[in-house]
Formats: C-alpha cells, structure tokens, sequence
C-alpha cells in the first residue's frame, strides 16, 4: 500500500506499507477482525518524492522485527538496528559516523518449574566481571530469591556471555550487576 504523486503517477509519497502473504483463514480472521492486519507488516515507512524519508521498520516475519532505523532522503541515517538470535540481539551501526556499536543483548531466562508452582516472584541480582575478550567471569548472586531462580539466573548470565563473545563491540575490563527479574503474568 502506498501512494503516488498526482503530478506524474509514479512517483511514491507518504505512507508505505507492505505485507506477508496470509492464507485463506488468516484473512478471514483479518476481515471477522480477530486478528489485526499490522501484524502481518513485512516493511512499513515513508516516501517523500520518491525517496525514502523517516522511520523504515522491516519484519524477517510476523512479529519479529529484522531491521529498524531512519532515512533521510533515501539515505540510512542515524543508529539502525538489526535484529539477530530471534531478537535476543540488536546488532547496532551508526551510520551519521560509519561506526558498528554495543550491541544490545537481551536474554528471558525460563522461569523454573519450581518458581511457578509456589507462585514466587520478585529479583535476583547477579554481579559479574567483563573482560576485553568479551568474556565473563567470577558471577555472583548478591541477591538471591531461591535456589532454582538463581541458578536460572546464573545460566542466563552465562546465555549472554555467549552472545557478548560473539557480538560484542569494545568489550571492556569492567564488573557489572544485573537484575533477573521473575515475575508471574
């Protein structure tokens, strides 16, 4: 979806929207209105005189962000993001200085069985030391929760020093504390 210059018919202006093919129910359930055509969006931005301009956001599928960032005359701009790992990593580059950034890593631990059944929620506090490799040692929970949710939160540390290694930027000599947080939804 898209529209065009009236001047010469061809030329795209404003909103650009472009979508995944949906089978037959999947448009059905669009049309019932049980399911909302914006999460069907492969890549959606704007045009001006043809050129893309603003926000560009593109889809690898349904939901799952691939790239986000900004044009300013049909030129990428600013920080752009690319997604990697299912969305467990934002690659970053910043095109106004031709330069890959930290990329932003985000790991969900899996709630222990354990947690869930008794109802526990609340934080465990983890601290860590980085490294200019990229690797992580000496991890400590400082705040505990229980022994499951702290030995999940242990792995997850580790799950992202795994990803740190692999994406990681500048990597830098450096202890952290991070917050697990565990809350039932």
């Amino acid at each position: 979806m898209y529209s065009v210059l009236k001047s010469d018919v061809q030329t795209k202006q404003g909103e650009y929207i472009s979508y995944f093919q949906v089978t037959d129910y999947e448009y059905k359930q669009i049309k019932k209105g049980t399911h909302k055509s914006d999460g069907y969006i492969k890549q959606k931005g704007n045009y001006k005189n043809g050129n893309k301009d603003g926000e560009w956001v593109e889809y690898s599928r349904p939901y799952e962000l691939k790239t986000k960032g900004n044009y300013k005359n049909d030129k990428k701009v600013g920080i752009w993001l690319t997604s990697k790992e299912q969305g467990k990593v934002f690659e970053r580059f910043d095109y106004d200085n031709n330069k890959k950034l930290s990329p932003i890593i985000h790991i969900n631990p899996t709630y222990p069985r354990s947690a869930v059944e008794s109802e526990l929620e609340g934080t465990v506090t983890v601290s860590f030391q980085t490294h200019i490799d990229c690797s992580i040692t000496d991890i400590t929970v400082t705040k505990s929760l229980s022994v499951d949710c702290d030995r999940t939160a242990i792995e997850s540390i580790k799950k992202y020093e795994e990803l740190f290694k692999k994406y990681g930027v500048d990597c830098e000599e450096k202890t952290e504390r991070q917050e697990i947080k565990f809350v039932l939804k």
